[in-house]
């Protein structure tokens, strides 16, 4: 059995007609199932489902009647247009409380 030689060379002996080897796990796909979109966007597939609804979230691309991908490039670009947060959330009321009795015990007024 003859070695087919580099990677190089496998790849362009689909143009010859020999038989090509099959991708490279170390290759990145362009285009990700709802599962690796999830995990490149750091977060669970429910959530990720969840945002689809959201008008800054890009659409699927259509791959077949019951088989969707997602394109990398356009989740970066949801991700850039995501809103953000305006202000730090309130502080919970009982943290408040104890920052308040704190200050009032040692005198010091804190932030």
């Amino acid at each position: 059995m003859k070695p087919v030689g580099t990677c190089d060379e496998r790849l362009d002996a689909g143009a010859t007609g020999r038989a090509m080897a099959a991708p490279s796990a170390a290759i990145a796909p362009a285009l990700l199932t709802s599962e690796q979109a999830a995990a490149y966007l750091g977060m669970s597939e429910a959530k990720f489902h969840e945002l689809r609804s959201q008008p800054w979230m890009c659409n699927a691309i259509p791959l077949g009647p019951r088989m969707v991908r997602w394109s990398r490039s356009d989740l970066d670009d949801a991700v850039a247009a995501m809103p953000r947060q305006a202000r730090r959330p309130d502080e919970p009321p009982q943290l408040l409380r104890a920052k308040i009795e704190r200050a009032k015990s040692t005198g010091a007024f804190l932030e």
